[in-house]
């Protein structure tokens, strides 16, 4: 009698997007948060909610420029990620800034994530420049800015496609240029690394 080995192919456990906490800094509009996590979850397939407040501090202001160092809210945001239970670690938090934004060595930034981790920042007063009036164009960049800060929480480095969202951007034209889709490699990356639309 001759015995079969049946080979059983084990699926490679696919990950979700983390749940998404979007926390309002600075008095922004209710009313845009709702609309981007819509967008977020329409975009991603995420699951999403507004979460407490985060207050803009004076000593987290850069003096000269008037601009917020990006790098104090992040860890501002990732004290409140050490401090929850269960699930609330592993969401990821993502402050919308009603201010301009900067980083050291960088200067002024539409955003800024920790690569990998759980926390990232966008501050919407430069996105308002130009066109960026208009609330379906304002709505459109902070989508495209949202999704590009999420990519690196997921741990996408930034992309030479200048019409991917991963591209970084030095100006509104630029992130106006790319929309808020990831190009095929980089939407391929992701999926590598086990972080799958739902």
């Amino acid at each position: 009698m001759r015995v079969l080995k049946l080979r059983r192919r084990i699926p490679r456990r696919r990950r979700k997007l983390r749940p998404i906490e979007l926390v309002p800094a600075g008095g922004v509009d209710r009313a845009l948060l709702d609309a981007l996590g819509r967008d977020l979850q329409g975009e991603l397939g995420v699951q999403w909610w507004v979460g407490d407040a985060l207050p803009l501090r004076d000593e987290w202001r850069e003096t000269e420029s008037g601009l917020y160092r990006s790098i104090h809210l992040i860890h501002a945001l990732m004290e409140r990620a050490q401090g929850g239970e269960g699930n609330a670690r592993r969401t990821w938090r993502l402050a919308i800034a009603d201010a301009g934004l900067c980083a050291e060595g960088v200067g002024e930034v539409f955003g800024e994530a920790a690569m990998e981790g759980c926390c990232a920042v966008v501050g919407i007063q430069p996105l308002r420049g130009g066109s960026g009036a208009d609330g379906q164009v304002l709505r459109a960049r902070l989508l495209t800015q949202a999704v590009h800060e999420l990519g690196h929480l997921a741990g996408a480095g930034h992309c030479r496609r200048a019409s991917c969202v991963m591209y970084p951007s030095r100006h509104i034209a630029d992130s106006d240029h790319k929309g808020h889709t990831f190009c095929a490699e980089c939407r391929d990356a992701l999926k590598l690394r086990g972080v799958q639309k739902t």
